[in-house]
């Protein structure tokens, strides 16, 4: 085999690698969103005056959890004149969603307890590095809300929208 060949072989083979790397991120991101959507199926936010619809999101290129700041960039929040981004603590807003009550219809107790599913799911998926990101839009009662973790693909997690006049 002659030298060009060689380095012809060689490049083919380092580029199926790497397209065999991607295709396998893929898949993991893949199969984590959907046990994501389907574990958030049915699950109605606390507070909206709509039905919630959950989105899985990704940002690869991530590295570690953003700043509000930076995450309203990601988002396009600081596009809002009167948008704000604020990081919450994952922990304690999972404690509270899902927390069951006396006074919670049988509904809203379901709810809870698929939040608290939810929550353990999450961890199992990223460890600790988590954080909820709430972007006050301030048009039209709109609140974006990101349920995010942090692994080895990069950002990712689950996006529903709030209404909240």
């Amino acid at each position: 085999m002659g030298s060009w060949t060689r380095v012809f072989s060689m490049m083919l083979a380092v580029l199926l690698a790497a397209q065999l790397t991607a295709d396998t991120v893929t898949a993991q991101e893949e199969n984590l969103a959907k046990r994501l959507l389907q574990a958030a199926e049915g699950l109605q936010m606390p507070g909206s005056e709509a039905d919630s619809f959950w989105w899985f999101v990704s940002y690869p290129g991530e590295e570690e959890l953003p700043t509000a700041e930076r995450m309203a960039s990601l988002e396009g929040c600081a596009d809002y004149p009167d948008g704000v981004m604020r990081r919450l603590d994952f922990d304690a807003t999972f404690d509270s969603l899902g927390r069951v009550q006396a006074w919670m219809d049988q509904g809203q107790k379901k709810s809870a307890r698929g939040f608290a599913r939810l929550h353990n799911l999450f961890h199992r998926q990223y460890g600790d590095d988590l954080a909820v990101y709430r972007c006050d839009t301030n048009k039209y009662g709109e609140v974006r809300i990101y349920f995010l973790g942090l692994n080895s693909e990069g950002l990712s997690g689950l996006k529903t929208i709030n209404i909240e006049t």
